[in-house]
């Protein structure tokens, strides 16, 4: 396995990695305001993010995955939303799951929308909970016209108050014992209904909100995968969200690790730089290795991904815990490294604020912690068959 970016993705980070002046002019105002920041997303589409892993005949660049992780390292290297950053993971995974599942027609006319400048969402989570997706109950059923309606409540969906596309996770309950399903729909379907934006905490750029199903008629072209078989579908979508919140996290906290040292040896205290204090060391010391934690586990992650690798899933639940925690770390290193000034509203407290919902958004951190266990136990139980 070779993690190096060869001489073409250099040259796509350092691109995107430019490009996110416009994030940055933007940034305050959408933040202040609770706004998408749309100017941005229309730059990026412009310049191609979204085609880089879709194949040419559906209009991408067929390029790989690991042009796609090239750009959005080089964004999240300069960018200080990190909520712009969450809303872009919420919608590659609608690419991907397509681009995996689609048939040939969804792939023609849905990706050609996702790569050129609708936005996707992607709804799980249900008031019974989020990541516990064998309770949920939006559930598609026939009417009295033998036409299939799908019916249900969704909760805190990232992108759903700006999303054009949305591939819904709900049930055929006719099906029997395996009846989740994905289904792909459109905001203009009749019964579709968005509730307002949440008020967040952090992140306050990346909109989350409800989505509404009354009897929204389900065609075949609107069922996205085998019918039944969604678990399997959605867990591979999941894992490319939780590994790129690792790959976020580590170009995320670099040039704050930069401006940390320039403060640390401009700063005295006791009649010396605090950066020749040990417990300033480990902070700094602490976030680099957090950097290089995040990053190769990210990689090896998107590697065992592509490869359809037995431990795909459990690399990428590494990553997102690695990186979400690194980025909660980080924050509070920031803060007490700054003392006071820190504290105050402004930059750091504010990347408190929104690093703390990483921990939250595309599964928590316990959550994590119950996939990597529970793929541990399936890879132990197969090792073990086969050594008997």
């Amino acid at each position: 396995m070779n993690f190096n970016w060869n001489e073409e993705q250099l040259l796509i980070r350092n691109r995107f990695s430019i490009l996110s002046a416009t994030i940055n002019r933007n940034y305050k105002e959408c933040y202040s305001r609770n706004q998408f920041d749309g100017e941005s997303w229309e730059v990026i589409t412009n310049e191609g993010i979204w085609k880089y892993p879709v194949p040419e005949k559906y209009g991408g660049f067929g390029k790989s995955w690991w042009e796609f992780a090239a750009a959005l390292e080089g964004l999240a290297s300069t960018s200080k939303d990190l909520g712009f950053l969450l809303s872009m993971i919420a919608h590659i995974g609608c690419l991907r799951v397509l681009m995996k599942h689609g048939t040939e027609e969804q792939k023609h006319y849905y990706l050609d929308l996702l790569m050129n400048g609708k936005v996707g969402a992607t709804a799980i989570t249900e008031t019974s909970g989020g990541s516990d997706v064998a309770r949920i109950s939006t559930s598609a059923a026939y009417n009295n016209l033998n036409l299939l309606e799908l019916n249900g409540h969704k909760s805190h969906i990232t992108n759903a108050p700006i999303s054009d596309i949305v591939v819904m996770v709900g049930r055929i309950p006719e099906l029997g014992k395996r009846d989740i399903t994905l289904f792909i729909l459109e905001k203009e379907m009749d019964g579709l209904t968005f509730g307002d934006r949440e008020s967040m905490f952090g992140n306050r750029t990346s909109p989350t909100g409800d989505i509404y199903l009354r009897n929204v008629q389900i065609h075949k072209e609107n069922i996205l995968g085998t019918p039944g078989d969604g678990l399997n579908t959605l867990y591979n979508m999941i894992s490319l969200d939780r590994l790129l919140y690792g790959l976020i996290a580590a170009s995320y906290i670099e040039p704050l690790l930069n401006k940390s040292l320039i403060f640390s040896n401009d700063r005295t205290a006791f009649k010396t730089p605090i950066s020749n204090h040990q417990y300033i060391q480990k902070k700094l010391t602490d976030m680099k290795m957090n950097i290089e934690k995040s990053r190769w586990i990210s990689y090896a992650a998107l590697d065992r991904l592509i490869t359809g690798h037995e431990e795909a899933s459990l690399l990428c639940s590494i990553a997102k815990f690695t990186g979400t925690e690194a980025l909660v770390e980080t924050a509070q290193d920031l803060m007490l490294i700054h003392g006071h000034q820190g504290y105050m509203e402004g930059e750091i407290s504010q990347l408190l604020q929104d690093a703390v919902g990483t921990r939250i958004a595309g599964g928590t951190s316990d959550i994590q912690r119950v996939n990597i266990f529970n793929q541990l136990q399936k890879l132990h139980s197969v090792a073990r068959e086969v050594v008997s």
